[in-house]
Order: C-alpha cells, then structure tokens, then sequence
C-alpha cells in the first residue's frame, strides 16, 4: 500500500499496542454518536497492527521468544536455556494483545459489518480472526474460543480442546471467502494495512491458510482430499501477495519496524546471532551437515557486524569469528557470557527488521543513527516463499497429493531470494547477482536429489527456517511437528559450558494472569510434555 496512507494508519493504532496506558485512544466507546461503535476502518487498522506486533519480533511479540527456541537468535534471559514462563513478558503481553485487543476488535467489525450489509469487512475479519486463532492453538494448544470474548455472558471462559478448534477456523475461513465475494455496502482500502483492501489477495490467502493448516495436520489427520481440491483448484498465493505488515521511516510519530527501533535505536541491544544459525549459513558448521559445502550468499542481509576485527571487541568475548562476528551462546555458564558488547555485538541486519545491509566495513550502531538502517522492512507473517514450502511439504510427504515437490522446492527458494533483494533494492543496497542465486538453489537441489524423503523433507524445511527469519512462530510449529530442521543442542556440541537439564518446550505457557483469574482455567502447562494436538511425537 502507499507508505503514507499506511503511516497516517499505523500511526494510529500504534499506541494502544506499545503502552497500556494508550488503552482508551481508540476506545470502541468513544462515539458520540453510537457509544458501542467505531468506524469499520479504524477497528480494521487497529486490530491489523497490534495482531502483527502480537506476533512479531518486536519486544511484545511472540516471535522474539520462539526466535531463540528455534536458534535463529540468542538472548539473556528466561527463554535462554529453555525457561519457558507463564510469566514472560512476550507470553503474557501478546495474549493480553490478542485477546483484547485484535480479536476483540475483528468481533466488532463481524458483527458491526453483519448488521450493516458490509460483507467485504466481515470476510476479512474472520479470515483474520481464523489466522490469529490458528498461530495461538499452535503456541498454546486448548485455549479461550467457544467462550471467548462474549462479555458478560461468560466471566470465566473455558479453554476448548484444540483439535476442535481447527476444523471451526477452516469453516470460518469458508465464511470469510464466501463474504469476500458477497454484495457489500463498504469495501476495506487503505484502512487496510495488509492487502490494501485487495480482495483477490485476501481470497488467495484465505485459501493458502487452509492449506497451511491441512498441513499442520497431515501427521494426525488424512487431508489428502482437501489439499488435492485446493491444489487442483489452484487459487493460491502469488508472488506479490506476502501476507505481511510494511512499516514507515517515521520517526515522530514513530511507525518503523519495532524490532529495529529496539536494536538500533535504544543503546542496549536484547538479540544476538545464533553462532548455530551464523555457521550453517555460512559453510562453517560441524554440527550440522545438512548444507554443507553451501556458503549462503544471504548473509549480508541478515546481519551486521560492528566489528571486522573480533580483538577491537568492547570486553572479553565468548563467540567470535575472524571477520568480526561476535555473538554468544544459548544455554551458556561461560565466564564471557555476560559481558556488555552492545558496541561490538553482530545485530541483526537488513532482512529480519530493516537494519543496516553488511559491507564488511563495521561501525558501531548508536543512537545518533549515523551506522543505521531503513527501519520499515515489513513484519513478515505468511510470505509467498512460504507458501510453496508448504506446497512442496505436502507434495513430498502425502501418497495421493499431486505435484512436482521438487519444483515447488526450487520455486521457494527463488521466491525467497527475490524477497531479500527486493528488500536490498528498496533500501539501495547491493542485489544478490543472479548467478549467486542460480549457483546456490543448484548446489541444494543436488543434496536434494540425493537424499531418501526424510532427507528431502529436511531440506525444504531448513530453508525456509532460513528464509522465515524475522518471524519464527511456524518454524516453531515445522521443528514440534516434524523434527526439522534440526535444532542446536546445547547438551551434545563438545563445549563445557554450554548444557541445559531442560528438555524442548514443545508448547508455550498460559499466560499465569489469566490462570489466576479464571475459575475454570486449567492447571499451567508442563512445556516439555503437553503437546499441541497436531504433534505426534
């Protein structure tokens, strides 16, 4: 959408999701007209931005925690080590967020919308709602549905058994489908900060999700006939059609991306690069062979390196490699662990959050802004690659299911090196030369032509845990359900001082507040054994 239209809206919404205390700026009893009303529009915008920033990255989003469990990044912290609590501050706000704030307002505009014959605003609320839905029964499992959100009906909701939750998003999905082509009084626009109101893209998104979460399922369910029937259909997502939210350059009101406003803007840097993550892509691991010999030419994009000498490091360091990369590790009890090095830290690049594109040249990030970045890389929540992954997943995996995984497999991995330069080429930053691109996709497609299925299956899944840096919540899901890509192993890498007696959270806690307030709320999860239904390990 146009970046101005979308700032003037992000501008908006944004603080009822960075401060409590902004609770009431779009309060929906504020018209004085209608106390129970708000513009379809601006519930629209609102909801849209604080269900991303829910998700995200940034500093209230789930995404900075499931990052770490999923080695992408590393952070001091109660997540470091797999200290997974009702208690942590991305767990409770984001649950706070969702609950109160996105789907609460994607309620109003279905019920608003039904009430006014504005169909086109109720489909999108609901493919919406079925999304929001979806990605916190994959985080939590049973949670609030059936009697969630209907005020004073229920006080004390309870939490719905998550594998009947599923089959009612994929109905509400039919619904929102259904309502996208309806006659409608209004029609979303750039009150809409996702499609812009482009009903074709909401439609083949809807779609692409239904297929995403037959996937999701394929372990513990036979969807063999619904995926052929979208497949065979078609009507999927195209280049283009990245379900994300784009951010500004502003910077009073401040509408950047929130993830680089908290690692370039604010003097203490929470996120560092897994060394996992960093040597795999770079052609250095020995823990993990899966592509080997294969030097990622996205590196660059994905991080900045304050230094290009580690010796010029602020202190002692703990993890750092001969052209300046300095990180440390997860679950780690070395004595360099928890020394400062926000001077000399590698931060997160260009691709992840919009941060600074890595030249080799150094340079300490600060807040006066003079080493820096564009800051409005978008918050990347379903892209295009994504979806041909899932594609090539169900290909691969389901006797019955039809098509080429192979092709599916070479067409994500394009799709997902055309997203980084056309991050590159909007923040004037080199490309990737086609013939790295050609190079690199070839180089996977022979280990891929060699392996048995398994081999295969962890392929595709460990490059778009590649490419889905920045959002991590559905690699979060692929590793639970599968076993891919392979994870660090803080127990088995031959360093002393890495070692955690934790075991894997296969599920986020409840949020404790709302254990504690509700009467009919189940015991706190044990993380390590209470299993989302999907998950048959």
């Amino acid at each position: 959408m146009n970046m101005k239209t979308c700032t003037k809206y992000i501008a908006l919404s944004l603080c009822a999701w960075m401060a409590s205390g902004c609770s009431d700026f779009l309060d929906i009893n504020t018209d004085p007209n209608n106390p129970s009303k708000v513009k379809l529009s601006q519930l629209l915008t609102q909801s849209e931005v604080t269900m991303v920033n829910s998700l995200g990255i940034g500093s209230n989003g789930l995404s900075t925690s499931t990052s770490i469990l999923v080695h992408q990044t590393v952070q001091r912290g109660s997540v470091d080590s797999y200290v997974v609590s009702g208690e942590d501050f991305q767990i409770t706000t984001a649950w706070q967020n969702l609950y109160s704030g996105a789907l609460e307002d994607y309620l109003a505009i279905i019920e608003q919308g039904t009430a006014s014959g504005d169909a086109h605003y109720v489909g999108v609320a609901q493919i919406l709602t079925a999304y929001a839905y979806s990605v916190m029964v994959d985080v939590w499992g049973d949670i609030p549905y059936s009697e969630a959100l209907v005020g004073n009906e229920v006080h004390y909701p309870k939490y719905d058994d998550d594998a009947s939750i599923y089959p009612k998003l994929l109905e509400m999905i039919d619904n929102g489908i259904a309502n996208l082509a309806a006659e409608s009084g209004l029609s979303p626009g750039g009150d809409d900060v996702l499609y812009n109101g482009d009903l074709a893209k909401w439609r083949r998104f809807a779609k692409s999700l239904k297929l995403k979460l037959y996937n999701q399922t394929r372990l513990v369910d036979d969807v063999t006939a619904e995926v052929n029937a979208l497949l065979t259909e078609g009507d999927l997502m195209k280049a283009g059609d990245d379900f994300e939210l784009a951010y500004g350059t502003s910077v009073s009101p401040d509408d950047r991306n929130p993830a680089f406003v908290l690692e370039y803007t604010l003097g203490n840097r929470p996120s560092y690069i897994s060394p996992y993550f960093y040597e795999i892509m770079m052609n250095k691991s020995t823990l993990n062979d899966v592509l080997s010999g294969i030097t990622d030419p996205r590196t660059p994009y994905y991080w900045f390196k304050q230094l290009t000498d580690p010796n010029d490091a602020q202190n002692p360091t703990e993890y750092t490699d001969t052209n300046g990369f300095l990180s440390i590790y997860f679950a780690s009890q070395g004595v360099n662990q928890g020394w400062q090095q926000d001077r000399s830290q590698t931060v997160l690049g260009l691709y992840p959050i919009g941060g600074r594109y890595d030249d080799d040249e150094g340079g300490i990030v600060n807040t006066s802004g003079a080493i820096t970045g564009p800051g409005n890389v978008a918050q990347r929540l379903y892209p295009y690659f994504n979806a041909l992954y899932t594609q090539a997943e169900l290909v691969l995996t389901e006797t019955g299911v039809t098509g080429d995984a192979r092709a599916l497999f070479k067409s994500g991995m394009q799709a997902s090196f055309t997203k980084v330069n056309a991050i590159a080429q909007a923040a004037n930053a080199p490309l990737i030369a086609t013939a790295d691109i050609t190079d690199y996709v070839n180089d996977v497609l022979v280990k891929y032509d060699a392996a048995d299925d398994a081999g295969k299956l962890e392929l595709i899944l460990t490059e778009k845990w590649i490419a889905s840096f920045g959002f991590a919540i559905d690699t979060y899901t692929d590793y639970r359900r599968t076993g891919f890509p392979i994870m660090f192993d803080p127990n088995t890498d031959n360093i002393p001082f890495t070692v955690t007696s934790r075991g894997y959270p296969v599920a986020l806690a409840y949020n404790a507040n709302a254990l504690n307030l509700n009467q009919n709320a189940p015991a706190q999860k044990t993380v390590t054994t209470d299993r989302v239904f999907w998950d048959p390990n």
